[in-house]
This record gives structure tokens, sequence and C-alpha cells, in this order.
């Protein structure tokens, strides 16, 4: 029996219930496309359906908002990590070394987990979430590797985006965010993205236009009308001087 992965090969989500499957897979979701960036319910629910489930830990040690959480939910990780295959082991030690070394700047360990599972779009885009600000020039290797896999990869695009602000490519940038919406135009986060970019380059018009659209199609972004408000200031500021 050959063992070689192929080139389809994507990290295994082991877990000993289909529906904590579920809840991960939607937690994921709403993270990675910003919709929802600690989906504590589904995180709970995941739990309570399996108890040892390691990548729901790990998940959650990457993407926490908080640093006590991270710690704890890796312990958790590590604590049952044998359980699970070669591929997730990799993941929560590459946690331990981020954890260990929060400086650091390469993720080589998450590469080489990458490298393991060329076909996985979700890892690049959490490489590309780690390093968007600490070292922008590779997490821009690991986005468009991402959007390479799957050129419908909504949120892909988006940290993607986020990556070429940091490097000062805002053209890449803006491309980038078109091609978000694009994958998500009923989504009110694509066009707040663009927004977000658009109101660096001072092109207030058409980022208070974006802006009212995010907020009709998502009115959980409570933070958009008070931006709308001081868009709409800045532009009569700029029509009155």
């Amino acid at each position: 029996m050959n063992n070689q992965k192929t080139k389809s090969s994507l990290i295994p989500i082991t877990t000993s219930n289909e529906k904590a499957k579920e809840h991960f897979e939607k937690a994921r979701f709403l993270v990675q496309n910003g919709l929802n960036g600690n989906p504590i319910e589904h995180y709970e629910q995941a739990i309570a359906l399996d108890d040892k489930f390691v990548r729901m830990y790990n998940f959650i040690s990457i993407y926490a908002p908080n640093d006590s959480i991270k710690k704890a939910n890796h312990e958790l990780a590590k604590k049952y990590k044998d359980l699970v295959s070669k591929d997730e082991q990799m993941l929560v030690e590459a946690s331990e070394f981020r954890l260990n070394n929060p400086d650091d700047i390469l993720e080589e360990r998450l590469f080489k987990v990458a490298k393991l599972n060329p076909s996985d779009k979700y890892i690049y885009h959490t490489i590309s979430f780690l390093l968007f600000r600490k070292n922008p020039s590779l997490a821009i290797k690991a986005g468009e590797k991402s959007v390479e896999i799957d050129n419908n990869y909504g949120s892909g695009y988006n940290i993607l985006g986020y990556a070429y602000i940091n490097n000062n490519e805002l053209d890449k940038a803006e491309k980038a965010f078109d091609n978000y919406i694009r994958c998500e135009p009923k989504r009110g986060n694509p066009y707040d993205s663009k927004a977000d970019l658009l109101l660096q380059s001072k092109r207030y018009e058409e980022a208070l236009k974006l802006k009212q659209k995010a907020y009709e199609l998502d009115s959980s972004f409570d933070w958009i009308p008070e931006e709308i408000v001081e868009i709409k200031t800045i532009i009569d500021s700029l029509k009155n001087s």
C-alpha cells in the first residue's frame, strides 16, 4: 500500500464526532472571513461533543484574541496530540514553538506542514494571518499560495490584501479586495476591507459608499455607523476648505 500523500491532500480534522467537525468548520469559516473573530459558541459545542478534539484546541490556540486562552487551549491540544494524525501533531508543535518564541517571523514549522499538504488553502491562510503584521512579505507568499489553490477563496484574498497594505503595495491590495468582493458579493466584510484601504489613500467618497454597502449587508458591524459619520465629516470639511 502506498502511503505517500497526493497533491489533493488536506490536513485531517480528527474527531470522534461528526457534529464536532461541523462546528470546527463553521468556526474556521467565521474567523477566516472576518465575520466573528471569536466564535465561542462553536468552540464550546465542538469541545462538548469531543473533549479530546485536538484540532479545535489548536485552532483556538492560534486565533483566540487572548494570550491566556491561547496557552490554555494549546496545553489541551498537547495533552491529546498522540490521538491524532502526524500533520495535526506538527500543528501543535508549531504552536508550541510560537508560544515559546513570540518574536519568530518565519513560521518554518507551519510552512513544513503546508509543504506536506500542498492543496490545503487553510494552512496557508493561517500562515498569512500569523505573519501579515510581523513579516508581510512572507505573509504575501503564503496568501498568494492560498488563492492559487482556490481562486474563489474569499478570505484568502482578504488576509492577502492586508499583507499587501503592510508591505506598502496598495495597488495589489486593492486588487486582492476586489477579488474578495467577487468571491463574497453578498457579505459585508469584503466591502468594509476595501473601504479601509481607500481611506488610507484618502479616497473618501468611494470609501463612504463601500462602508454604507457593508453596513447594508451586515448590520452587526456596529462600528460602521460611527465611521460613516466621520467620513462624511471629512468630506464636508474638504468641500468647505
